[in-house]
């Protein structure tokens, strides 16, 4: 979607949602969930519907990353140039280099049963908002998605 409906969205409430509802999954998986967000948090400028489903989508990832179980981590902080950074981190099992440079295209995926949307849908989504988004990865120690969104005016 194009048209966005934005507006200044408290960016720690939503990663409390996100937590909540990824929880039971979570918990099931072994997989244990952290929050830290500063406590003078700006808000963003976003629409708050869309990036909600770009987080849910990430954390659920995640959590399928990490079939023996480990720590799904939200970081969300203050960064330069009126930004806020929130940093969606796991300690699964990594995604291969030869991966990494693909996994914001459009029907690519690793994943049996996946269909290659989830990734490329956050990727736009954070471009919709005028945003950044990076991947770090090591293979068998996890992955961090790091996104950064203008504060809210």
């Amino acid at each position: 979607p194009e048209e966005l409906a934005l507006e200044p969205v408290d960016l720690g409430g939503m990663v409390a949602d996100v937590a909540d509802v990824v929880g039971p999954q979570a918990s099931a998986a072994g997989v244990k969930l952290e929050v830290s967000t500063a406590a003078d948090l700006p808000r963003v400028s976003a629409d708050s519907g869309l990036l909600r489903q770009a987080l849910l989508n990430l954390a659920l990832n995640a959590v399928q990353a990490m079939p023996s179980g480990g720590v799904l981590r939200f970081e969300a902080r203050r960064a330069a140039d009126r930004q806020i950074e929130l940093a969606v981190s796991d300690t699964g099992v990594g995604i291969s280099p030869e991966h990494l440079s693909r996994i914001f295209d459009l029907y690519f995926t690793t994943r049996e049963g996946g269909s290659g949307i989830g990734l490329s849908m956050v990727y736009r989504t954070i471009q919709l908002h005028d945003g950044h988004i990076e991947v770090q990865s090591t293979p068998g120690r996890g992955t961090t998605f790091t996104m950064r969104l203008p504060q809210a005016a």
